[in-house]
């Protein structure tokens, strides 16, 4: 695993189970909290074990627990989706995946869009394969848009949180930002007090940039968005039928 030199602010470390990328502030913190709780194990593991971790839907294990002196992380495995994930599933030839994901992140923060900030990467051998672990920054109080959706929250709580993601969708736009799998569980909401929301972008390994301003990347979020709410209500996952989407969706984009 010698060809997994790391990006532009990660320093690379030997690990006995593999290679792992760290900001520099994250890496004692991380690596002492390792050591001390089962270092042979996959972080992911190690810190399900902790008291205060807990689990998250998502196509892998993913869990967050506290790490003294960087805060608490949430560790994600990077999962093929579709077909190919029926046949690769979690095995990678290479970094290529985490690499564009951390790339993408970093031109989406020095854009201002809001997307949880990545501190480490982790790559565990599977000969000629590896598995790869991502730990991103918590953002606190954070729930998806189909979690936050399914409480059914009363109408004034629901302008605020529209407003949120009709916000970023809208930043999205004017950096020609396009999220090929822009669906309700890759956008986070997050409290800001008075009652108000931030919405935040996940999975950015798959976005795509175009022109900025383009009206067909705007168009192409919100089409990928709006067939995520419907299938989400057909399998009774979002707390809403679907006869009810276009209700949601009128208050999303009320002006359309």
């Amino acid at each position: 695993m010698s060809r997994f030199p790391p990006p532009e602010d990660f320093e690379r470390v030997n690990l006995p189970h593999g290679i792992a990328w760290f900001r520099p502030a994250a890496k004692k913190p991380v690596l002492t909290f390792w050591k001390r709780s089962g270092g042979g194990l996959p972080l992911s593991k190690v810190a399900a074990r902790h008291p205060d971790s807990r689990r998250f839907p998502g196509r892998g294990a993913v869990v967050s627990a506290p790490f003294p002196g960087v805060g608490t992380l949430i560790i994600r495995p990077c999962v093929h989706g579709g077909w190919w994930g029926r046949l690769a599933r979690d095995l990678y030839l290479g970094s290529g995946r985490v690499r564009r994901e951390i790339l993408r992140s970093e031109r989406l923060l020095r854009l201002r869009i809001p997307t949880p900030k990545i501190q480490a990467a982790f790559f565990y051998p599977a000969s000629p394969f590896c598995r790869m672990e991502v730990a991103t920054s918590l953002v606190t109080g954070g729930r998806d848009l189909n979690d936050l959706l399914s409480t059914r929250p009363l109408a004034g709580q629901r302008t605020r949180i529209m407003a949120a993601v009709r916000k970023l969708l809208d930043q999205l736009h004017r950096q020609g930002v396009r999220h090929p799998d822009l669906n309700a569980r890759n956008i986070l909401l997050s409290p800001t007090g008075s009652g108000n929301w931030s919405a935040w972008l996940l999975d950015v390994d798959a976005v795509r940039w175009g022109e900025p301003g383009d009206p067909t990347v705007d168009t192409a979020n919100r089409h990928r968005l709006l067939r995520s709410l419907l299938k989400l209500a057909r399998l009774g996952d979002l707390g809403w039928s679907e006869q009810e989407v276009p209700r949601l969706w009128r208050e999303l984009f009320p002006d359309s």
